[in-house]
This record gives C-alpha cells, structure tokens and sequence, in this order.
C-alpha cells in the first residue's frame, strides 16, 4: 500500500486529484455570469454619494411611488407631426397599458391628457414626438423582462415605439458585454492552442496548456462570482474578460518556459520524471517571483473603495492559483507523457541565433548618449502628448438596441440632454405647500434654468418647465388694475349723481330722489366691498415688492378707503332725512294745522341734504384724485421686477391644477420635492462634472439665508451617476497606478539586487506604455472617428501590460542577478540571452490579445492595440536603454566630478605637449587591454598628474 501511494506521489497523481476536485466544485458552485453581470456588473457607489442618497429619498417617497424607476414610453412620427388619428391611437394603447398596470408593476402613468401642466414636457415642439412617463416597480421582474413586455404593449401601427431609461440602458450595455464574453473566452483559448501549437509543432503541448488555462480560469471565476453572489464582493461587467485575459497570457508564457525547458532534457535522455523535477528546480523560482508579483501587485487593489477597481484585486487570487497550477498540474502531465508530449515532431527545433535584441543592444553600448536621444526623440513625443479623455458613458459600445434609439429620438425632438435628465431632491422640516417656501422653489427654479449649460428647470411650481402666468404678481396686478379701472368710473357716476340730486331736489321729485339715492347707497355700499377687495390686494401686493415709496402709497389707499366710508355713511343719513322728509310731506294735505310746522321742517331738512350731498361730492372727488394715483403707482409696479414674483394665494394653492402639481412634486409628506433639471448636452468627461459642481453650489447659494436653508440638498440622475464615476475613479487611478507599478518596482529591485538598473528598465516600460496608449489613441480617431475611450480601457489595458513587464523584466533581473561578471561584461552577452526568448514571449503576448477583437468592441479594440503597440516598443526600446544606461552607470561615476561640472578655464601648461604624447601613448594601451584583457598587467604611468581623466575599463562599476 506504502509503495503504491509512493508511485502515485512520485507521478504527482494526488495534484492531479485535487485539481480534479477543485474544478468540479468551481463547475458546480458556478452562479449564472451573465445574472451576476446584468446586477453587479455596475459600479457600486458608496453609500454617502449622492446617486445612492437619492435612491433611498425615492423608496420612502411614498405615494405608492417606493422602489420605482422612471420609464420612458416613446411615440413617434418619423414622417412629420402627429395626427390626430395616431394621437387617438396613442391614447388607445395608454388605456390599454393602463388597464394592465398591475401586470407590468406600474404605479403611476403620466400623460399629457392626465397632466396638462407637464405638456410642454411630454410633447415636442414639433409635435411629432409624445412621451408617456410610467413609474414601475422594481420588485415586478428584471429590468429586461419588463422592458420587452412594455415594448410589446405600446406598439402602435404608423408610429416608431420605444421603451427608455438610463436604468434599461445600462442593463443593455450589460447585456452586449455578456453577450460577447464567452465569444472572447472560446476565441482567446482557441488562439493560445494554436500560438503553442505553433511555438512547439505539437498537439498535445497546446492541449495540457488549454487544460491548465481552463482549470485556472474556472477556479478564479467561480470563486469571484460566488463572493459578487453571496458575500456582495465588487465584481465588474469585464470581469470574466479581464480575469482570462491575465491568466491565460500567464499561462502560455509559463507553459512555454517549462516546455522549453523540458523538450531540451527529454531529448537528452533524461527520464520524464526527473526531467520534470529539474525543470521545476530550475524555473521555480522565476515563476515563483512572477506569480508573488502580480499576487502582490493586483491584490493590493483590494484596499481601494471603488468597487470597479477592488474587483480587479480579484486577479491577484487568479494569478496565484495560475502559478499553483503552472507548477503542480502541467508536471502530472509531462511526467506522464514524457517525450510523447511533443507529438508528432520528434525531433529537437534547431534553435538559431537569433541577434536582435544584440543588435539594438551594441548600438546602446556603442553611443549611448545617442542611443537614448534617438529612442526618446521616435517614442517621447507619443509618450509625452498622452491625453486623459476618457468616456463615462456606457453607451458606446452598444449596438442598435431599441432603448439607446429612443434616447436619440428624445434627444433630438427635446434636447441633447432630455434621455438623461438630473434630478435635484430637496427634503425640508416644514411642509411645502406654504406661500413662501412655495416662493423660494420658484426662485430656485429660475435660478438654475439661467445657468450655462442647462435647458429647462420643472418644479412645483413650473411643471411644464416654464412660469404660470396666474401664479406671479405681474398677472395679478393687471387684475387689480381693471378693477381699479371700474372703481373710478363708479365714483364718476357716484359723483354726477350727487350734484344732479343736489340740484333738482324738489317735493314733487322727492320718492323718484329716495330711489335715487338708495340705488346711490347700494353702489357705495358696493363700492366700498371692491375697495376692501381692493385694498386686501394692494397690501398684498405692496408686501411683495420691494419698489420704493410703498409706504406713502399705502397711506394713501387708507386715506381713501376712510373718506370712501365718510361718504357712504352721509348717504345714509341722507336717505334717512329723505325718508323722513317724505313721510312729513304726505301728511301736509291731509294735517292742516301741522302745515306750517312741517313746512318749516322740510325746509330745514331739505338744506341739510342739499349740504351733505355737497360733502358727499367733494369727498367723492377726492377719492377720484386719490385712485388716479394709485393706478399710476400700480401701473408701474406691473411693469417692475418686483412684479415678476410668485404670489399663491390660498385659493390658488387649493386649486386642482396646483394640487395635481403638489401631487406629482412632492412626497407623501408634502416635506420633500424634486426638480428635474435637463442639460444642454449628454453626460460627458469635459462639461458634466463642472457643470453639476456648478449647480450643486448655486442651488446652495440660492437657499441659503431663506426659509430652506436647513434643507438637504441631493442630486441624482444619470449625469450625476457618470460624474461620481469619474471623481473616484480620477481619485483611485492614479494611486492604484503607483501602488502596482510601485510594487512590481520594490520586488524589481529586490530580485536583481540593483537599485538604478531596475529604475531604468522600468520607466522603459513605462514609457513604451504611454506611447503604445497613445498611438492607439490616434489609430482609434482614424478608424473609428472616436478619439475618446471609455474609462475602463485604462484598468483593462493594464492588466496584459503588468504581466509583459513582469515576465519580461523578471526574465531580465534574474539574469543580472545570477550572473557574477561585473556590468559592463554582463551587458551584451545577458541582454543577447533574454532576447533569444523575447519573440516568443512578443508573438505569446500578441496571439494572447487577439481573441478580444472577435467582440467587435471599441473598448476591447482599444485593449488589444494597447497591449500589441506597447509590447512592439518595449523589446524595441529595453536592449537599447539597457545596455545604454547600463553603460552609462559605469562610465560617469569613474569621470572626474569637475571635468563634467567645473566651467572654469584650464591654466595654460608648459609640459602640455609632453602630456598630450603620454596620454595617446596610454589611450593606445587601454585599447590594447580592452582588445586582450588578461595581459592587463600595466600600471599607471608615475608622470601622471591629477588633471589627467582615466577611461574605466569593464573591470571597474
């Protein structure tokens, strides 16, 4: 038993076993990637921003409005306006929609019809273009699965339909990359069969590199989505793409070091199983620095918050299970196989010499000040134009999806930013259907519509985007005006009449005039109701504006009101002493001996009415005079900014056009609103971010000393979702850049134990990098006309540029490190060594990439020419600057600090022809010795003076 368990660990049986094992748990754990994709593949915010903060303002919004998200139903006539045939179809499918709302987990239908107010929202000016809002719930299904029931439903013979939202668009930027991810896995493992295929003429080598691959790739894959599924870890919509894209170069590159190295000991006639030993003796350190670097390197991103960039820590797990299995899977088949692994070729390739790493190496060694002039003057001027553009919208790759089309047809009928409007929530402690909080909304609202870059403002207070002309004291004025107009034609009529009863008061007219002069009474008692009335509004108004002399005006209304009641009451006392006198003269014929009394009587009071009616006139004229003035005055304040304010009175904000606004606008405590915010232009890198920091600080501004000063202001929206991308991923890239480039530099170091030579191959890479990025940059604008990235191109990019430096630069380091000549004997012969593999890890590192143009994505194009650009210009420019600062390092250290320092000029010496002979006679030596460095045995020369310069020889560093 002993001895059967020995054979097996002898041929590595139990690693074969435990892979077996672990493989078929990766399969069987392994959630649905394209699931995990559509709901974790977004970037997941961090709770205190705002697009997170409004999100939890709209699930306590109430109004059976929790857990919703805004879809857009779009109708439209390709061929011109809407007839009114397809606004009645229209109107059929919104009923039959509305009919099904439960269904479809729709609660709440916004239309024209229903929303009159909101038409200048839903409706273009065209009029070609309707859109009908529906609130739908998130809990109902997949944002797919609703999107297509919804697109069947509204489909109306005659008009192109379209079901939009940054929500469906951005489950279909997720749906095209999971629809193309397992193209790109198939493709870039079909292509690393046939790149080892090719590098060893075999069938058998490429498969057990594609069995290593697989098995590597499914143990990361399943273990990043069941940590995204069960335990919320940040998984990317690129990350099945990017964890295969660096195991897999990894692995073709250690899979071609060991076979290398395999094919030579097994054509020796070395046993498999030794064979296999020796190689992993002799390449397991490399490996072993390889894989500890890009562990280390990737999964230090791990720290950072942004969830995009953490999930990319996710490749230091994948790299370390890739070099476990490099060096414990592909041995349990070459000790197996044997010589039978290079099938059908037996024999051994003859390897050439291959001298073009030396080439480009003895031009650095030979001039190498020209050398690094000559590579910084081909490849700086790439490196150094290096452009941050970068894109924040998720839409460019995806293709004629029915949600990105009706974005364009909003975009084009309402305005570039219409698809993607930003919403401003704005919670307060009072309620909001108050007068002045009411006021300052609106001011709020006028305010952010008359800033750069903004379209149009809705809000409570304007729900079509622009003022209701009832609501603002202008209008209200005008009102006030005509009423005024009619006031002073009465006290004219008010006026004539008293001088006309005056006048031709006599007894025999005396009943006609007590009517008169109730009919007088009635009009001033009405008179009297318009000017409370009217006074209540003056007051109202006056209050509102800040025009100056609104003091001296308001007396003068109450001045008139008093004289006004002066009047009225005279009237009726008038009309009292007529009634009086009336009654007196009925009885004259019929009283004789009363005649003279009540003669006496009517004469008196006949004289007292004929005085009060004269009072009563002037009074009248002095109110004329006053109202004319007070027309004036509100005339002008008609016409003043001060007019231009909102005023809701009571009655008005009881109205149900302005309750209907309240309903839609606020939440179900009336303590919170929104105002939705269309930009001039879609979401971009340049304007957005500027422009919303913009908003956020004049929206501050506005509210501040105001009745909602203490309210809290979030925004939220696609724009604002794009902008806090870009904040924390400009935060986090440059640090993530440092830390991975600044570990693989410290474990550089570390590994050839040369603190300048590591420096100076790794800003190489570094400089090779940016001018690959930018040359893809321009290829990019000239075949495509779209000069932008998207912003995940750089951390893609990143991945197969940190495994081409680590491989390329550890390969190097290792043989510096384990070489014991001095540096200037090292330099040609240790750089000629490396490059007799660098094709091969060059042609490995391209057919590697290869696989993402099968995706027919600018994003994975953009990749793919990074990674090939950069690798041709690095083992273009690494054996020149190599051997050039490598040279440099030795020969300027032995120079005399002044020679290269000192700008002073040399004293004239007499012996300087006698020293001039003895240096050419040295100079002629040293090139002898350089020639034949063991019959060095010479000293120097005993008449040398200190001012003469001494060329190093190799021997000195």
């Amino acid at each position: 038993m002993q001895e059967r368990i020995r054979k097996l660990h002898h041929n590595r049986i139990f690693a074969l076993v435990f892979w077996l094992v672990v493989v078929f748990a990766a399969i069987v754990t392994l959630p649905n990637v394209s699931t995990i994709i559509q709901y974790d593949g977004q970037p997941q915010l961090a709770n205190t921003s705002q697009p997170v903060k409004a999100t939890q303002i709209r699930n306590n919004w109430g109004r059976n409005l929790n857990g919703t998200y805004t879809v857009n139903a779009v109708f439209n006539n390709p061929d011109g306006a809407l007839t009114n045939k397809q606004l009645a179809a229209v109107n059929k499918s919104v009923s039959e929609l509305q009919k099904r709302s439960n269904y479809y987990g729709i609660q709440k239908i916004t239309t024209m019809t229903n929303t009159p107010t909101s038409k200048p929202q839903l409706f273009s000016k065209d009029k070609s273009t309707e859109v009908v809002q529906l609130a739908v719930s998130h809990n109902q299904g997949t944002v797919r699965q609703i999107t297509e029931q919804l697109k069947n439903q509204i489909s109306t013979i005659g008009l192109n339909t379209y079901v939009t939202s940054p929500e469906i668009i951005s489950d279909a930027a997720n749906e095209h990359i999971s629809s193309f991810t397992l193209i790109v896995i198939l493709m870039t493992l079909l292509i690393a069969l046939v790149a080892m295929g090719i590098l060893f003429a075999s069938l058998i080598a490429p498969i057990i590199t594609f069995l290593t691959i697989l098995i590597s790739y499914i143990s990361t894959l399943s273990l990043a989505t069941n940590l995204a599924y069960h335990w919320n870890f940040a998984y990317s919509e690129y990350t099945p793409i990017f964890l295969l894209l660096g195991i897999s170069l990894f692995t073709l590159l250690t899979s071609f070091w060991f076979f290398r190295e395999l094919r030579n000991l097994v054509d020796d006639g070395m046993e498999s199983q030794e064979a296999t030993s020796k190689v992993i003796r002799d390449l397991g350190y490399r490996i072993l620095i390889s894989t500890l670097s890009l562990t280390i390197a990737f999964g230090s991103l791990m720290l950072f918050d942004f969830s995009t960039i953490r999930a990319f820590g996710l490749l230091g797990i994948g790299f370390a299970i890739t070099g476990i299995a490099s060096v414990s899977l592909v041995p349990v088949f070459s000790g197996m196989l044997g010589a039978s692994l290079f099938w059908p070729k037996k024999t051994r390739p003859q390897l050439k010499d291959h001298k073009f790493w030396h080439n480009l190496a003895r031009f650095g060694f030979w001039q190498p000040w020209l050398a690094i002039v000559v590579v910084l003057f081909v490849v700086g001027p790439f490196a150094l134009t290096y452009r941050n553009q970068l894109n924040y919208n998720n839409t460019q790759d995806i293709p004629n999806n029915q949600a990105v089309q009706g974005a364009r047809v909003l975009s084009a009928h309402f305005g570039q930013g219409k698809s993607t409007p930003v919403t401003l929530y704005i919670q307060a402690n009072q309620r909001l259907d108050d007068q002045n909080q009411l006021f300052q909304l609106d001011n709020l609202t006028k305010k952010l519509r008359a800033q750069p870059g903004v379209s149009s403002v809705t809000s409570v207070t304007q729900p079509g985007g622009q003022p209701i002309t009832q609501y603002y004291v202008s209008n209200q004025l005008s009102s006030l005006n005509e009423n005024l107009t009619g006031v002073v034609g009465q006290l004219g009529t008010v006026r004539n009449d008293l001088k006309s009863d005056s006048v031709n008061l006599r007894q025999k007219t005396l009943k006609n005039e007590i009517k008169r002069v109730k009919k007088l009474t009635s009009q001033t008692n009405n008179l009297v109701s318009d000017s409370n009335t009217l006074e209540s509004s003056l007051q109202t108004a006056l209050s509102r504006s800040s025009v100056a002399g609104s003091s001296s005006t308001s007396k003068k209304v109450t001045s008139y009101i008093n004289q006004l009641n002066k009047v009225n009451t005279e009237l009726n006392t008038a009309l009292t002493t007529l009634t009086t006198l009336s009654s007196d003269a009925g009885t004259v014929n019929t009283d004789t001996s009363a005649v003279h009394s009540n003669l006496s009587n009517y004469a008196e009071t006949l004289k007292s009415v004929n005085d009060s009616l004269n009072s009563s006139r002037k009074q009248v004229i002095s109110m004329q005079k006053s109202l004319n003035n007070i027309y004036l005055y509100l005339g002008g304040l008609q016409t003043s900014e001060a007019a231009k304010a909102l005023y809701l009175s009571p009655t008005q904000i009881a109205s149900g056009d302005f309750q209907q606004s309240l309903v839609n606008f606020t939440d179900e405590k009336v303590k919170a609103t929104y105002l939705t915010i269309t930009l001039k232009q879609e979401p971009n890198a340049q304007n957005t971010a500027r422009t919303l920091r913009h908003l956020k600080t004049v929206a501050a501004s506005q509210l501040r000393g105001t009745s909602l000063k203490d309210a809290k202001l979030t925004f939220a929206g696609q724009p604002v979702v794009a902008a806090t991308i870009q904040s924390q991923y400009q935060h986090d890239l440059p640090r993530v850049l440092l830390l991975v480039l600044g570990i693989i530099l410290v474990l550089l170091i570390i590994f050839s134990r040369s603190l300048l030579q590591a420096t100076y191959w790794f800003l190489t890479f570094i400089l090779s990098a940016l001018a690959g990025y930018q040359l893809t940059h321009l290829l990019m604008t000239w075949l495509t006309g779209n000069g932008v990235f998207n912003w995940q191109v750089p951390l893609l990019a990143f991945v197969p540029l940190t495994v081409l430096a680590v491989v390329e630069l550890t390969q190097l380091a290792l043989s510096y490190r384990l070489n014991d000549a001095p540096l200037l004997d090292w330099l040609l012969p240790g750089i000629k060594e490396v490059g007799q593999t660098t094709r091969h890890s060059l042609f490995i590192i391209i057919a590697g990439v290869l696989g993402l143009l099968a995706a027919e994505s600018q994003v994975l194009t953009a990749v793919a020419l990074i990674t090939i650009l950069t690798a041709i210009i690095f083992n273009l420019a690494l054996p020149i600057m190599a051997a050039s600062f490598g040279k440099l390092s030795v020969i300027l250290p032995a120079k005399k600090p002044y020679e290269f320092f000192s700008n002073k000029p040399k004293k004239r010496n007499p012996h300087r022809r006698k020293r001039r002979k003895t240096r050419s006679r040295r100079t002629r030596s040293q090139k002898r010795r350089r020639k034949n460095p063991a019959t060095d045995v010479t000293t120097p020369s005993t008449t040398e003076t200190p001012s003469s310069s001494d060329t190093p020889t190799e021997s000195k560093e």
